[in-house]
């Protein structure tokens, strides 16, 4: 055992020091953050120059994230509308208030009292005792939908999204399937690359005498771009895969700060940093009301099992 342990060390040391000589270079350095910078730069330069980027396309975004902002709103309206309803319901429906029980009272003396205090606005065996069938009927369904209401938590917005992801089946917005047989990763055929582009156009500082994005488009821009991504399922590959994002961890740690191509890298990254932290809110907004609706359902985490690769050599046969 001593002797193959040795002769197995002795033959990966030579192999290493082939390696060391022969073929590995001397130096390779990481690229620090000006070079990403100007790399992201060059790649995306007709991006970065084309001419309908934000006069036509933002509009175009901006108008719909205002239209799903209109309706997030209306539903937090009718959320707080309802919980008024409810309120004003509960004593109809014989859903008594919190009682407070000093130090020697009973609890049970006290609530006996409320129900009693309660009673003659109880509707339902009111109106089963007085009304007509009809009214009977009324009063029942009237009641079970209130409670319902409650339980269910309804969302008109959880609604909207779904049919958003129904449109959303062309191709061109996931791309053909990847040549590996998992993921795209260099590729930019899916949207959240695309939006990766377009965030790094608008993450670009603007002149002095010039209109930022968030002047020309509000927030709209980016619930329209943070909605399509997350209704694609793309919110994971965007986070590790952005431009951005990937300048702001390589900037965070080397702390350049120089001007590569008429941009200054560190107002740029301040840039980005403010609209991570903008994304991940949008992000989070959008995911609680989508998983809302899967509450019935047990949790299930879906795990796909991939073939090893298989050499060329092997493959060809």
């Amino acid at each position: 055992m001593k002797n193959s342990y040795r002769t197995w060390a002795w033959l990966v040391y030579a192999d290493l020091c082939d390696i060391f000589s022969l073929h590995l270079p001397l130096s390779v350095s990481l690229p620090h953050s000006s070079g990403i910078l100007e790399f992201f730069h060059h790649q995306l330069k007709d991006i970065v120059e084309y001419a309908e980027l934000k006069t036509v396309c933002f509009q175009n975004l901006r108008e719909v994230g205002n239209a799903i902002l209109f309706c997030l709103l209306i539903e937090q309206s009718l959320s707080l509308e309802e919980v008024c309803d409810l309120l004003h319901a509960a004593p109809f429906q014989n859903i008594l208030p919190r009682i407070h029980v000093k130090e020697g009272e009973r609890l049970d003396a006290k609530m006996k009292r409320l129900e009693s205090k309660y009673a003659p606005l109880h509707l339902v065996p009111l109106i089963e005792r007085l009304g007509t069938p009809q009214q009977i009927a009324i009063a029942r369904e009237g009641d079970l939908l209130t409670k319902e209401r409650l339980c269910c938590g309804l969302s008109m917005f959880e609604v909207i999204l779904t049919r958003i992801r129904i449109f959303l089946d062309d191709p061109i917005w996931r791309g053909p399937l990847p040549s590996n047989g998992v993921m795209h990763v260099d590729e930019c055929v899916e949207f959240h690359r695309l939006w990766s582009a377009m965030q790094f156009v608008y993450c670009i500082p603007v002149g002095t005498h010039e209109f930022t994005v968030e002047q020309c488009f509000g927030d709209g821009l980016h619930w329209a771009g943070c909605m399509i991504i997350v209704l694609l399922g793309q919110q994971r590959r965007f986070d590790v895969l952005d431009f951005c994002y990937h300048l702001l961890k390589v900037q965070k740690h080397d702390g350049k700060d120089e001007v590569i191509k008429n941009v200054p890298l560190k107002k740029m990254v301040e840039r980005i940093r403010k609209f991570q932290i903008l994304n991940d809110e949008i992000i989070a907004t959008l995911d609680k009301y989508l998983k809302s609706g899967d509450g019935e359902s047990t949790p299930v985490e879906h795990v796909r099992c991939f073939q090893p690769p298989i050499h060329q050599s092997l493959a060809s046969n």
